[in-house]
């Protein structure tokens, strides 16, 4: 059973007519005949009951009619969706992301992404840097939102995002709690709270290098994974952090946010394999370009007006 076969009996179901049918067709009237010839033979059964007067269904071919129908709509669905899938527009894209990725611009190029591809399934999970880089390798993941590595692996392409400073996070209580800045060194005797380094080297690296060029090596006597972990520590009193400056927006009771100088920037980027067919990691890809772009703009001066 073929679909041409199945689309000339629907053709000639509905108008009961072999001229007509073949002209509906585009093909020669012999070609019809041949093609339901097929079809009956194929199934059987008698589709229609005809003589040199009239053409109609048996009541086998009312049956099969709405099957026929069925495969027909089902067969240009199956179509339609290929060609979206295809345009990026159908389809699972699977982003993993670090927590600090959502306070940035991320939340606004996501909302963008599922208002442009609503039929778009955007499968979104929480994992640190480095298991992130394991799952694109893997091909488990198609694009991570990470902090940036010093060099981009080979097989990888990446896209800076946004840059923020870090920021000190005190106790209320803190002897520097009410400074407009502080200089770093004057954080060098104080109790530090860190995270893990294997949760995120990179950052891990950069805090621990602008402690050093500042003269002292941090006293990390508390390690958390979760920021808000990190910052009820610090509300009790166990030690001051840092964190990049757009965690202000969770300001934990019992915390300041204080500048400090000299600071690091602190940057997010988006990664993922080089020569991706995926059309939909590319639609992706494109709504990040186009929101760094509007961003980048808005912080230039003509942007600026």
């Amino acid at each position: 059973m073929e679909f041409k076969q199945i689309r000339t009996f629907v053709a000639l179901a509905e108008c009961l007519h072999f001229g007509r049918a073949a002209e509906q067709l585009g093909i020669a009237q012999p070609h019809v005949s041949r093609r339901i010839k097929q079809l009956e033979d194929d199934l059987g059964v008698a589709l229609f009951l005809r003589n040199r007067r009239n053409v109609k269904l048996t009541e086998t071919g009312r049956v099969f009619l709405a099957e026929a129908r069925r495969m027909l709509a089902d067969a240009e669905l199956a179509r339609e969706r290929t060609r979206e899938s295809a345009l990026g527009r159908r389809g699972r894209l699977n982003l993993n992301l670090i927590a600090s990725a959502m306070i940035g611009v991320l939340p606004t190029i996501l909302h963008a992404f599922r208002s442009r591809y609503p039929d778009v399934h955007v499968a979104v999970r929480e994992r640190d840097s480095d298991v992130q880089f394991e799952a694109l390798a893997a091909e488990t993941t198609d694009i991570a939102f990470v902090h940036p590595l010093l060099r981009t692996p080979p097989a990888f392409s990446q896209m800076a995002l946004e840059r923020d400073p870090l920021v000190a996070v005190l106790p209320v209580d803190h002897r520097l709690a009410s400074s407009k800045s502080i200089a770093l060194a004057e954080l060098a005797d104080d109790p530090w709270i860190m995270f893990p380094r294997e949760a995120s080297n990179a950052i891990y690296d950069r805090i621990m290098a602008t402690c050093l060029r500042a003269g002292f090596s941090p006293k990390v006597v508390q390690e958390a994974d979760l920021v808000p972990t990190r910052l009820g520590l610090v509300a009790s009193g166990f030690g001051i952090h840092l964190v990049h400056k757009a965690w202000e927006i969770m300001r934990y009771p019992g915390t300041v946010y204080v500048p400090v100088h000299p600071t690091a920037m602190v940057a997010h980027s988006c990664y993922w394999r080089k020569g991706d067919p995926n059309p939909i990691l590319r639609a992706f890809i494109n709504v990040v370009r186009e929101h760094r772009a509007i961003e980048r703009s808005r912080a230039s001066p003509r942007g600026a007006a």
